[in-house]
């Protein structure tokens, strides 16, 4: 199957497990339960960018749910499960002495009661074991979705350009 293919399929799952769930929108919500939402998702991703810059894997995909295998999308690259991304990101992480990452916009749009979607964009630095430094941005789109009462990942759209 081609990219672009994969790509389609991708979308088309996603759409489908939205409709499929019966998507409500978050104008039917009280102001207050999408804001209880947007708090909740903002402390998830926050734990995982603690997580990160410590360099703790297990930390980075705890709140990781791979069971609908929707996909992962790294630089360009379609990954169909969360264990394949994650066969190249651990080699990644262990050539890194530390890293620093600075969220500079972040935005979490409450789908549903039980969905939502968060975009966030920064800056990163991180120190290789070699001595080396690298620096970069970052734009990142995540899916979550309560499961048995905790926001989980169960998408994401990760570009590092």
């Amino acid at each position: 199957m081609s990219t672009t293919q994969r790509f389609r399929v991708l979308i088309l799952t996603g759409l489908l497990i939205l409709i499929s769930q019966g998507l409500s929108y978050s104008q039917n919500l009280s102001t207050a339960t999408i804001k209880k939402i947007e708090n909740d998702i903002y402390k998830v991703f926050d734990k995982s960018i603690e997580a990160g810059e410590k360099l703790d894997v297990d930390g980075i995909v705890g709140n990781i749910n791979d069971s609908l295998k929707s996909g992962f999308i790294d630089n360009g690259n379609y990954f169909e499960s969360f264990d394949e991304l994650m066969v190249g990101f651990k080699r990644g992480i262990q050539g890194l002495d530390s890293q620093v990452m600075t969220v500079t916009n972040k935005k979490a749009t409450v789908l549903s009661k039980d969905k939502a979607l968060l975009t966030v964009s920064g800056t990163f630095s991180a120190n290789v074991v070699d001595g080396r430094v690298l620096k970069g941005k970052f734009a990142w789109t995540f899916v979550y979705s309560k499961i048995k009462g905790d926001w989980k990942v169960i998408h994401s759209h990760m570009s590092n350009p």
